[in-house]
């Protein structure tokens, strides 16, 4: 019975993931008629039958299953080939060969599904689809990135996958406070989320609205959003409230993104900072969308963002800076207690709360009290929007100070006062 079982999820897996691909494929081809004036043959019913065809191939007896998913591979990849060849021919062009591989890959995913591995093949269609479907956008991506930022990325991603493996992953140093792999780890997933908001950036363009870039920008560097935005607001003061909107956003968003790096690093910690960054996120959530009805339409073409986090100049300073706050954290905790910590916490708010967010979930996975690292957190929280809403009201424009006041003021008092309350 339970192989009855089995095999009927695998069939249903099976038939889903080629309709799911197939339809995609097909409309996808419809929206290229009008260019191309020829469909190809590989519709919703052909994808859908290879993928059955590769799960069928798993149910024949065990001594010649191996070999009739390799013919059966093979036979799906000459198909391909002559489809590539006669839409070649017919277009007398080269074309694209998205579909012969996708074609190729659904034969393997109905495989997985005959193999057990129902899960990963469904996901991996998803993911198939929608890299499909954003065909586009994606293209826009790859063209917008500079050739730097090409460079910046490939090396930081090669020294990530060769020296992260190799590092040491032990304590050095006094108070055994410093773990080289540990460090090197904290960069990589900070400069991933950075990569993320820069390349949403670059995905939406500058002139799509200073809210959702401001937004995007956040995930950067909060910090440079507020400066570069102030100074919009003090060079067009019709752009006061889109530059109020960006910044109050750009600001919001650093709540979210510390309550995601404590769930990754400390769980713990995570309990405890919920409830106080959920306020403040929906108080600054609610407030922006006040800014974004008061904003005629909030475009700018001249937007630049912030400089690519894969940079490895940037990344090589934030492991650094990040290595002394665990080592100020490690001698302030063991000397001057919980005092000290928050000390420390609040010197780090005043530039940055990534590394005092880290050092304090990282303390906490290692024994330290999570309301302790929850003051931390909280105190780097509440500086840090503080020394933003300063640096708004020194240089934007007179207009915008008021809304950044209501915006960004509210927002630390809540961290403050739930600090205090922890």
């Amino acid at each position: 019975m339970d192989l009855l079982t089995n095999q009927l999820w695998s069939l249903l897996a099976a038939t889903g993931i080629g309709l799911l691909i197939g339809t995609e494929r097909e409309w996808g081809q419809r929206q290229d008629k009008g260019r191309s004036g020829h469909i190809d043959a590989a519709g919703i019913r052909t994808f859908s039958l290879v993928s059955l065809s590769g799960l069928m191939a798993t149910w024949l007896p065990a001594p010649i299953m191996p070999w009739a998913v390799a013919l059966g591979l093979l036979f799906t990849a000459g198909i391909a080939l002559a489809s590539y060849w006669r839409t070649t021919r017919a277009r007398h062009s080269d074309t694209g060969i998205t579909s012969e591989i996708v074609l190729v890959m659904t034969f393997v995913l109905g495989a997985l599904t005959g193999l057990g591995h129902i899960m990963p093949a469904t996901v991996s269609a998803v993911i198939i689809v929608t890299l499909l479907y954003f065909k586009k956008l994606l293209h826009h991506f790859s063209h917008s990135l500079s050739p730097t930022d090409i460079q910046q990325a490939v090396q930081f991603l090669i020294i990530s996958i060769v020296i992260l493996p190799v590092l040491p992953n032990r304590t050095f140093g006094p108070y055994d406070s410093l773990n080289p792999y540990e460090i090197w780890l904290m960069v990589v997933l900070i400069s991933g989320i950075g990569f993320a908001g820069y390349a949403g950036i670059k995905l939406v363009g500058g002139n799509k609205g200073l809210g959702i870039t401001g937004m995007l920008g956040g995930l950067v560097s909060s910090t440079a959003v507020t400066l570069s935005m102030s100074r919009l607001s003090h060079d067009n003061p019709e752009l006061e409230n889109s530059a109020a909107l960006a910044i109050t956003a750009a600001c919001g968003i650093m709540f979210p993104r510390v309550l995601f790096l404590t769930l990754v690093i400390a769980p713990g910690l995570t309990a405890l900072l919920i409830a106080p960054i959920a306020i403040t996120t929906i108080y600054v959530a609610v407030f922006s969308m006040y800014l974004w009805r008061q904003s005629e339409n909030g475009r700018h073409d001249g937007y630049a963002p912030p400089g690519n986090p894969m940079s490895l100049k940037i990344a090589l300073g934030f492991g650094a800076f990040y290595g002394l706050i665990v080592l100020l954290s490690h001698l302030v905790q063991t000397e001057y207690g919980s005092a000290g910590l928050m000390a420390l916490a609040s010197l780090s708010g005043l530039s940055d709360v990534d590394a005092i967010t880290l050092s304090a979930s990282s303390m906490v996975k290692h024994g330290l009290d999570a309301a302790n690292g929850a003051q931390a957190v909280l105190a780097a929280c509440a500086v840090n929007t503080l020394v933003k809403l300063a640096m708004g009201v020194t240089f934007a424009s007179r207009g915008i100070r008021i809304r950044l006041i209501g915006g960004l003021l509210p927002a630390a008092l809540i961290s403050l006062g739930w600090m205090f309350w922890v």
